[in-house]
């Protein structure tokens, strides 16, 4: 039971008091009385109203709606504030109320800054793709269909967006809580009294904007995860590439190397080649010049031999004869000095 039905019994029941008696009505006013007060007591403090409202606000802000939704989070932080503020000033319907719009200004808070989130994610994730697309020259594939742009309604009424969020077939089936909510929103607006009509209004506009949102948010997730397959496959193929390219570098890279080897080999088989060559001709240097030297070490040996046998001769024939060993020059200088006088006598003749 809430603070309006007992305002409206008490109200009932002093119209009834104003018809009876005097005494009777006095009773009649006491038990009006009675009756509001016992209604207010069945009424708690909004404790667990601002606890939730609290605990939204801190969602919201764990988002990151500081940063992608700053309106919304702050107008919910302030309208936290305020419903604080009520219940320690003992106005509980106001704090109520407060509590119940901070709440759904936290939840539209975290709902558009999930939102942007996701729309960031999946246009990095569509020109990452689009950049491995053109560095594999690979043609564009089919990923599916684009999430349709966020068009929030705030000129219509909560109840004509809702319906038009229902009626659109690219949002069927998402966002089936956040609907719920927004359907009982709005049905709670139909019902409000009327100085309950404005607060139920904008919950209801909240709800249906977190509904729609939260639609949005589905299809872009969908969307974003269709990306991260193809980008997947994208790496997937440039991996293979790139181990291709590495298999052909690697096989360059032993037929170089083979080749090297090769012309190493046969580098090492000319050298040695020369150095036999070389070898060989100072062998045959070597043995001329060997055979030379024997040849003039047999001659010398011969010569040798030859003054040892005519020492032996002259000394032979010294030994036979009795002539003196120096007698036998005299006969070789003999014939010089013969021919020097044979010259004169002709020179005198003429």
């Amino acid at each position: 039971m809430n603070g309006s039905f007992a305002h409206s019994r008490e109200r009932r029941h002093r119209r009834h008091a104003l018809a009876l008696p005097v005494r009777p009505r006095v009773a009649v006013l006491l038990c009006a009385a009675a009756l509001a007060l016992a209604a207010c007591a069945t009424l708690p403090p909004p404790t667990a109203e601002l606890a939730a409202a609290a605990q939204a606000v801190a969602t919201a802000g764990d988002a990151d709606a500081a940063q992608y939704a700053p309106q919304d989070y702050e107008s919910a932080r302030n309208e936290l504030l305020q419903a604080q503020a009520a219940m320690a000033a003992g106005d509980d319907d106001a704090a109520r109320a407060g509590a119940l719009i901070a709440a759904a200004g936290g939840d539209l808070a975290r709902a558009r800054s999930r939102a942007a989130v996701l729309d960031n994610d999946y246009a990095q994730r569509r020109d990452e793709i689009a950049r491995l697309r053109a560095q594999l020259q690979v043609d564009d594939t089919d990923t599916g269909p684009v999430p349709p742009a966020l068009q929030e309604g705030d000129a219509m009424a909560p109840q004509m967006r809702l319906q038009a969020l229902e009626t659109d077939p690219r949002y069927a089936g998402v966002g089936a809580y956040e609907r719920l909510r927004a359907e009982q929103a709005v049905q709670a607006v139909a019902t409000a009294k009327s100085h309950d009509r404005q607060t139920a209004m904008v919950l209801a506009s909240r709800r249906v904007a977190i509904a729609e949102l939260a639609a949005h948010a589905e299809l872009v997730q969908a969307a974003v995860r269709r990306l991260e397959q193809v980008r997947g496959d994208l790496l997937l193929e440039a991996s293979r590439r790139e181990a291709d390219r590495a298999r052909q570098e690697a096989e360059r890279l032993r037929l170089q190397a083979q080749i090297q080897a090769e012309e190493a080999e046969r580098l090492r088989a000319t050298a040695e080649a020369e150095a036999a060559a070389r070898q060989q001709a100072e062998d045959v240097i070597l043995d001329v010049g060997s055979e030379q030297a024997a040849k003039l070490k047999a001659a010398r040996d011969r010569d040798a031999e030859l003054a040892r046998q005519e020492a032996e001769l002259l000394q032979a024939q010294q030994a036979a004869g009795g002539t003196p060993a120096p007698a036998k020059a005299a006969p070789k200088a003999a014939p010089k000095a013969a021919t020097k006088p044979a010259s004169k006598p002709a020179k005198k003749n003429k």
